[in-house]
């Protein structure tokens, strides 16, 4: 399934909970305990003898039991989804990450943070079929609702910087990826803001600065970003090669294919073409 511009929208008005918290399973269980209090309270509601005060508290109690049943349910069932989802994600399994988050969206999602992951994740199926408008819509609905927690929204802004370069918009990305850089982050936090701050110098050709702060970013891309540091090498190596440093690109570009092959990366950044041509890629043996 293609997560285009309209496929989103359709996810995001499905996902979104009915209400407010005193709606659906909460308000059923709260209007049968007080109804069950009431009974045990005083008896002599019921218009008919014991039998029925017997019976009639105990199907009540059924009934809650069966409402908390079915919430604990969905809620395992939206657990295993996502997990799917992410570790599909964090695999490269695009195929199925776009099944299991399909599934999981169609339905409401209660638990902001939970909903929240499930978007993040969306928008990067999103950006791996180069449907960037649709990442960034995913991103902004995210910022403007104020869902989720402050780490989620984080990550909600880089991806949007991405989208919005890849979109044409530069203003836009320039500003916020300026934004970014000048707040005062963790490492594992910096190296991602780094990393997007690098995809701009690039595609706007600026190779001056990503060269000066090559050694800096190299250490935290390999420590923070894991395989997604060879995004971080290849964007080097495109730095390097615009320079006409042929020994560094060529270092860089061999690191960065044994963490990902060349097809994924000119995928994520059809500015590599030109460094793919001239350096050789590793074959990883993890591969």
């Amino acid at each position: 399934m293609e997560m285009d511009l309209g496929t989103v929208d359709r996810l995001i008005r499905s996902s979104e909970p009915a209400g407010g918290f005193w709606r659906g399973p909460t308000l059923i269980l709260l209007g049968l305990s007080v109804l069950l209090g009431a009974i045990w309270a005083d008896p002599g509601l019921l218009p008919a003898g014991q039998t029925l005060g017997y019976i009639l508290p105990q199907c009540l109690l059924i009934a809650i039991l069966a409402v908390m049943y079915r919430d604990n349910r969905n809620r395992r069932r939206s657990t295993r989804l996502l997990d799917e989802a992410m570790e599909a994600v964090q695999l490269q399994e695009w195929d199925k990450a776009t099944g299991a988050l399909t599934e999981l969206l169609r339905s409401p999602i209660r638990h902001s943070l939970f909903r929240t992951q499930s978007l993040l994740a969306l928008a990067a199926v999103a950006e791996r079929q180069q449907q960037h408008e649709a990442s960034q819509r995913v991103c902004e609905y995210i910022l403007e609702s104020g869902i989720g927690s402050p780490l989620q929204r984080h990550s909600a802004e880089v991806a949007l910087g991405a989208a919005l370069l890849r979109n044409g918009q530069t203003t836009d990305a320039v500003n916020l990826i300026d934004r970014l850089t000048a707040q005062s982050l963790p490492e594992p936090l910096k190296a991602h803001v780094e990393l997007l701050s690098l995809f701009r110098e690039v595609a706007m050709g600026h190779a001056d600065e990503s060269v000066r702060r090559a050694d800096e970013r190299r250490a935290l891309f390999r420590t923070h970003l894991g395989t997604r540091a060879g995004w971080g090498y290849a964007l080097l190596a495109a730095a390097f090669d615009r320079i006409n440093q042929s020994e560094s690109a060529a270092r860089y570009w061999h690191d960065a294919t044994l963490l990902m092959p060349p097809a994924d990366l000119l995928r994520l950044c059809p500015e590599l073409k030109t460094v793919a041509g001239r350096y050789s890629a590793v074959e990883s043996p993890l591969r």
